[in-house]
């Protein structure tokens, strides 16, 4: 089934949102403005095979976090549908495991199409995400769904049952449904997305030290990273020109390059399981960290210039790892092991 969800007014937003799938499949925050319109609305329109939730929450949800995608991570790992929709006032998140970076362009197309409207925004990314999952046309929830115009036929007789909002959901479905997908839909750069699939397999490694906790904290860093750089240019795809998408394809480019060689096993890895093996093991993992720290900073900023319509600012700059000469040889083995 699809969960819609929204957390009661108060601090622990996550939390209410987690308990009340035990509730019932819709919940939206009556801090929410129309909350009882939409609710209705997405009561007509979710499908109910247990395969999506969708999470709406007041802007103000979005204080305090310690990085952007904060609220959607959390909720991924808390709940059993695999693919998740998230709308924190006017701004739609996705993530997807059968979709992938398709739900998250389907989220942000809408809310870009929508010019604020959050029901809009709302019903059209459930809509068009339900519409393109694995097996998709199950019955959806609510007699104001979809299925209610399925026929039904008793003693010969047709019997169609309508209402006026799922036939506009279902025409706005059929205008927008391409003719044929996309050969390749991910908005992330082939040399880009060389470096986030390479900082996901290194995080496990980090993982599995025992005992230590700078790896442990790495790990999640490396984890975070990447799902910001996948972020980033997600919306910058959506909402951005392709100046500016070109613009952090090549700030990005050699700043991952150099990070993950630092991160690779055979450097920061190396010095967090044998620092006796090292000079001045302490110094080089406080480089490596705070290079980490900043790229990583710097594109959840990025991220929040996308989404005010700003242009991207690029201030980091990895001078301490570029003193090294043996990240500089792992560097140059990198690129060229990636046709860069």
């Amino acid at each position: 089934m699809v969960m819609i969800i929204a957390a009661a007014s108060g601090g622990g937003w996550i939390d209410d949102a987690i308990a009340s799938l035990h509730a019932g499949n819709v919940y939206v925050d009556p801090t929410v403005k129309g909350s009882g319109s939409l609710t209705e609305v997405l009561n007509g329109i979710v499908p109910t095979d247990g395969t999506v939730a969708v999470v709406v929450l007041p802007a103000n949800a979005n204080i305090g976090l310690d990085y952007a995608d904060q609220l959607l991570d959390e909720l991924t790992k808390a709940v059993d549908q695999q693919t998740v929709v998230l709308a924190v006032g006017n701004d739609l998140q996705a993530a997807s495991v059968p979709l992938g970076q398709d739900a998250v362009r389907i989220a942000n197309e809408a809310e870009h199409d929508a010019g604020g409207d959050l029901q809009d925004s709302l019903t059209t990314a459930v809509t068009e995400i339900s519409a393109q999952l694995p097996d998709a046309g199950g019955s959806s929830g609510g007699t104001g769904g979809a299925d209610v115009l399925m026929p039904v036929v008793i003693g010969g007789v047709v019997l169609i049952a309508a209402a006026g909002t799922a036939i506009g959901l279902l025409a706005r479905r059929r205008r927008r449904a391409p003719a044929s997908p996309p050969v390749n839909t991910d908005p992330v750069p082939a040399g880009i997305r060389l470096r986030v699939s390479r900082l996901r397999e290194l995080a496990p490694s980090y993982a599995a030290v025992p005992g230590n906790p700078v790896a442990a904290e790495t790990a999640a860093s490396i984890d975070a990273l990447a799902s910001h750089i996948e972020q980033l240019f997600a919306r910058l795809d959506a909402k951005a020109g392709e100046d500016q998408s070109a613009m952090a394809e090549a700030e990005y480019s050699d700043k991952l390059a150099r990070l993950v060689a630092a991160l690779d096993r055979d450097y920061l890895l190396d010095l967090l399981t044998r620092p006796d093996l090292w000079d001045d093991p302490e110094e080089r993992i406080d480089e490596v960290r705070e290079a980490l720290n900043a790229v990583t900073t710097q594109i959840v900023d990025n991220i929040k210039q996308v989404n005010a319509r700003k242009g991207l600012l690029f201030q980091v700059s990895l001078d301490s790892l570029i003193g090294r000469s043996e990240l500089r040889d792992w560097e140059r083995q990198f690129k060229q092991s990636s046709g860069d």
